[in-house]
């Protein structure tokens, strides 16, 4: 289905009151406390139908969300600069990382396709070193020993097949599968876009559907578009164009466009994922309490985490 603005549109019925500036420190106890609940809850109890290694994965996958919000913060921490719309580039990480964690809650089988995929990209790489290094000597242990010997040790505890790396060993070097082996292809971990079409939960789909686009505009400031050159050249107070722009003007540009979208896209991404967790722990009092809170502030700042709770958060948490 193409996601068409009249197909995924959020009609809102109230304004927010922006004249209400908001304390970024705030959402970072947001952020933090949120995160900080929802993993005790997984650590305390493992999810129906997880065992103890795919939930610890998810413990980690919610770690790096607090960290990467933290980057977003350190990036800001100087004001407007060139390197500040960096942040938007980090908070694109936070929202993909929410379409990733809703995938790996859903199954068990997820998790082990997402680190099933990473260990495929890392053989890649030990095969193409391995490759352009052999008439290099001090590769010689790496390459025959230690490197594989580690790469092998993962795989077996990830649940790589022999016929799964033997296939991706015959595909990037041109070789032939030994003889009664049939192929087995490691299937790539899906995109967001792909994400969408295998969320069963409607509530949860209908909410990554309206997030889409504000994914898509983040990407801009991932593959060096346009738009991202433009956003450097306007806050660097270095370039040609400066001249043109005052500082207040460049703290205006940097406020609206850069600072307050990437803290916000990245609260409400660390947010909502505790707020799937909750999801499966309704009777975990003091997430449930966290998370309400977090949604009652967001609710204030921005109208996008309106169209995030009434899409999805509400019908977990209690009403606000």
């Amino acid at each position: 289905m193409e996601l068409t603005v009249s197909k995924i549109k959020h009609v809102l019925n109230s304004d927010i009151d922006i004249t209400q500036g908001f304390d970024v420190k705030i959402l970072d106890e947001y952020v933090n406390t949120c995160i900080t609940a929802a993993q005790s809850a997984l650590q305390n109890v493992v999810p129906s139908g997880f065992s103890d290694f795919p939930r610890d994965v998810l413990l980690r996958v919610m770690e790096g969300l607090r960290s990467a919000h933290k980057s977003i913060r350190t990036l800001l921490r100087d004001g407007p600069s060139a390197s500040s719309v960096d942040a938007m580039t980090v908070a694109r990480l936070q929202l993909e990382s929410l379409y990733s964690f809703c995938f790996l809650l859903q199954d068990e089988n997820n998790v082990y396709l997402f680190l099933k995929s990473g260990w495929k990209k890392e053989y890649i790489r030990f095969l193409l070193m391995r490759e352009e290094c052999i008439n290099i000597r001090r590769f010689d242990d790496f390459v025959n020993r230690d490197g594989i010997q580690a790469l092998d040790h993962k795989r077996k505890l990830i649940h790589v097949t022999d016929a799964e790396k033997l296939t991706l060993e015959c595909k990037q070097l041109g070789t032939k599968m030994p003889a009664g082996i049939q192929e087995e292809t490691i299937a790539e971990f899906p995109t967001p876009r792909r994400i969408l079409s295998r969320i069963v939960n409607p509530d949860q789909r209908s909410m990554l559907e309206r997030l889409y686009p504000e994914y898509q505009w983040l990407c801009s400031f991932a593959h060096g578009s346009e738009i991202a050159s433009f956003f450097r050249t306007a806050l660097d107070e270095r370039s040609p164009q400066a001249r043109f722009t005052t500082s207040d003007g460049r703290a205006e540009v940097f406020l609206k466009e850069i600072g307050e979208p990437s803290v916000l896209y990245s609260a409400i991404s660390a947010v909502q994922v505790a707020t799937e967790v909750a999801a499966i722990y309704p009777h975990d009092v003091e997430l449930m309490v966290k998370v309400t809170n977090a949604w009652s502030g967001l609710s204030r700042f921005t109208l996008l985490s309106r169209s995030v709770w009434e899409r999805r958060a509400k019908k977990v948490l209690p009403l606000i």
